[in-house]
């Protein structure tokens, strides 16, 4: 190879090194944005005023809250959401609010906690 070649070889490299490193090669097309429209159904808007309900008062009744509804409590996950509703369906009704520390892995600290937000109907 002569220089003049490889001189000619080597500039080509260069070319398309620098342009398949321009900014140029890195821009996307950006597709054009498609309108979104959300569809509420009447389930999801008996759920909301239900739980607008709830915020409103404040508190949450333990003989009929859901395992979402019941989660709103402090220290109140889904499992023990799922515990205090299978109390319920196993053993009735809860008659008072200390009755909830029955409940395997809620004790008075988290009732004492919480005692402002529950209420017994």
């Amino acid at each position: 190879m002569d220089k003049k070649m490889l001189s000619g070889f080597m500039a080509s490299i260069c070319l398309a090194l620098g342009l398949g490193l321009s900014p140029f090669s890195y821009a996307e097309e950006t597709p054009a944005s498609t309108p979104t429209v959300s569809i509420e159904t009447h389930s999801s808007v008996a759920r909301d005023a239900k739980e607008n309900k709830a915020s409103a008062e404040g508190k949450v009744n333990l003989n009929t809250a859901t395992v979402d509804e019941l989660m709103g409590l402090k220290g109140i996950g889904k499992a023990k959401a799922q515990a205090i509703i299978d109390y319920r369906e196993q053993l009735g009704r809860f008659t008072s609010i200390d009755e909830l520390e029955k409940v395997f892995g809620i004790g008075m600290k988290l009732v004492d906690q919480n005692r402002d937000f529950i209420v017994i109907n």
